[in-house]
């Protein structure tokens, strides 16, 4: 039997960006952070910052997929979006590997400064 999925933290910069922190990103997890996500853009988020810094898990098969997904839905809305993962972070190589082979690659950055 699975454990429950984490608490996704969710906060507002006090420049309006939503800033959304996953404990993991993969397959047990991620469709419940990328219906957030999608739900946080349809309501009008000005800025969407995923914050991948401390996250245990990014799964390539499906957790990348998602982020694409989001990117995509944010670019329609012109929605700024970016994904945060430090060069050491455990993340950092499936969304590396990702952007590379990606014909649609979405914003990475290294630190917190989106």
């Amino acid at each position: 039997m699975s454990s429950p999925p984490r608490t996704l933290r969710c906060s507002r910069t006090s420049g309006g960006a939503v800033v959304l922190r996953p404990p993991e990103f993969d397959c047990g997890s991620v469709t419940q952070a990328r219906e957030e996500m999608l739900i946080l853009l349809n309501r009008g988020a000005a800025s969407l910052l995923v914050d991948l810094a401390d996250c245990s898990a990014v799964c390539a098969c499906c957790g990348v997929p998602a982020l694409v997904r989001v990117f995509r839905r944010a670019r329609a809305l012109g929605t700024a979006f970016h994904v945060i993962a430090p060069r050491d972070a455990r993340a950092r190589r499936p969304l590396d590997d990702a952007r590379r082979v990606s014909r649609e690659p979405f914003p990475l950055v290294s630190t917190s400064e989106a």
